[in-house]
């Protein structure tokens, strides 16, 4: 265990004995970085992969949509201009944008499956549209999209980079089955590949973060006595910025790394900076990068205390600096999971957009909202209000378009929906 998570560790332990009482949640499990070796099995993948795409318009122009109706989640400052529309898919997207198209890469077994959403001019309100006649269930986890590749996982773990627009793809790296990956581009010319498998350690059966360069060979990523258990990759310059979690049962350690080209043109791994330590953790925690111009900010649901439960933002310095300050904002109650989602553009001038699932009341079993907001580079959030709620939501990804609206999409194995909003 690294000097700076072990000098945390007297401290947390006294807190992990509390559980949060507030917490209407399903019951925890261990949210150690544990994994349970039997659960790495052999591939068994299919082997098409065409990168289909299947272009649409969602529903027909409306002009007389509520531009502000969010159900009975109340009032949201950002007007929508789009849906919510129910998708033909049904799971995660990852979610791209062009001038012209918003593209959703779904996981298709392995495979890309692109769904494309025509972007029209932010005048043009877009009703809901007709419920889909038919639906594809898609994989979890979402596929990745880092510059021209897309990289989705498929069963037994194995992780295949296909070029978009073509059949070309090859099987480049291996990761526990179920857990999440992670890719950006790297450069105009690189990309790098995030991957979680289990390792047997002093410790025990550990899951820890790997890397891939391009097509090449897979490096460790995570700290030695250091495990992994959900990552994100965020482009930053000509580097790239690994955040990752390394939850435990008393603590969760937040590690940030930042990779590079190397003299010989191999990855060049970067001091690791934990540059946070939450407490006793959720089951299902995990976390966004939210991202602009002058900013990158981590953003963790967590307990803050044992009867507190909000969300820590924690700037990320370039370089990452260890004991970072967060800034919390207060959830009304606990919830586990607490899906979160946040805009990614290195080079975006405004602040970057957050959406986020929270309790809309204090008391146990409130129901659920969507809330949108936005973060600033200190890491204050400043909410703009639900725009969503009676939806169960697991996964939630957001995007702003040339025309500065945001694209939210959310939902779970049952049901995708996407909108688009204007905020001021």
């Amino acid at each position: 265990m690294c000097a700076a998570v072990r000098a945390r560790w007297g401290w947390l332990v006294i807190g992990a004995v509390a559980a949060c009482d507030r917490c209407g949640s399903e019951s925890k499990g261990d949210a150690g970085s544990k994994a349970d070796v039997s659960t790495i099995a052999d591939a068994n993948v299919e082997t098409s992969v065409d990168a289909n795409v299947e272009t649409r318009i969602d529903a027909s122009v409306d002009a007389s949509v509520d531009a502000n109706d969010a159900g009975d989640a109340g009032a949201s400052a950002c007007r929508l201009i789009h849906g919510p529309t129910e998708q033909p898919f049904r799971g995660p997207a990852a979610m791209v944008v062009t001038p012209s198209e918003l593209r959703l890469v779904a996981n298709d077994a392995g495979k890309p499956r692109v769904f494309t959403v025509p972007i029209p001019p932010a005048s043009v309100i877009v009703g809901e549209g007709p419920k889909p006649a038919s639906f594809v269930a898609m994989r979890w986890s979402p596929c990745e999209v880092a510059g021209k590749w897309a990289y989705c996982q498929a069963q037994g773990g194995s992780v295949y980079r296909t070029t978009l627009g073509t059949t070309d793809t090859k099987q480049i790296a291996k990761s526990a089955p179920s857990t999440r990956i992670a890719a950006a581009a790297l450069g105009s010319d690189h990309a790098v590949l995030a991957t979680l498998d289990a390792r047997h350690t002093t410790e025990g059966v550990m899951l820890q973060a790997f890397a891939t360069l391009d097509d090449g060979e897979t490096v460790r990523l995570s700290e030695d006595g250091a495990g992994a258990t959900t990552i994100r990759l965020v482009s930053r310059g000509d580097k790239v910025v690994a955040l990752y979690l390394d939850t435990r049962t008393a603590m969760v350690p937040v590690h940030a790394r930042t990779l590079g080209l190397g003299a010989k043109g191999e990855l060049a791994r970067l001091d690791d900076a934990v540059v946070f330590v939450g407490g006793p953790p959720e089951r299902g925690i995990d976390f966004a990068a939210a991202q602009s111009a002058k900013s990158l900010v981590l953003l963790l649901p967590s307990s803050q205390e044992t009867t507190a439960f909000g969300m820590a933002a924690i700037p990320i310095a370039d370089p990452p600096k260890d004991d970072t300050p967060a800034i919390w904002s207060s959830y009304p109650n606990g919830l586990d999971p607490a899906p979160i989602g946040a805009s990614v553009d290195p080079r975006g001038a405004a602040l970057p957009y957050v959406a986020r699932v929270r309790p809309r009341e204090a008391a146990p079993g409130s129901p659920r909202v969507v809330e949108l907001g936005r973060v600033d580079e200190a890491g204050a959030f400043s909410s703009l209000g639900p725009i969503s709620a009676g939806k169960h939501v697991t996964d939630v990804a957001v995007a702003v378009d040339t025309h500065g609206a945001v694209w939210i999409l959310y939902g779970d194995a049952s049901a995708t929906w996407l909108e688009r909003r204007l905020c001021p």
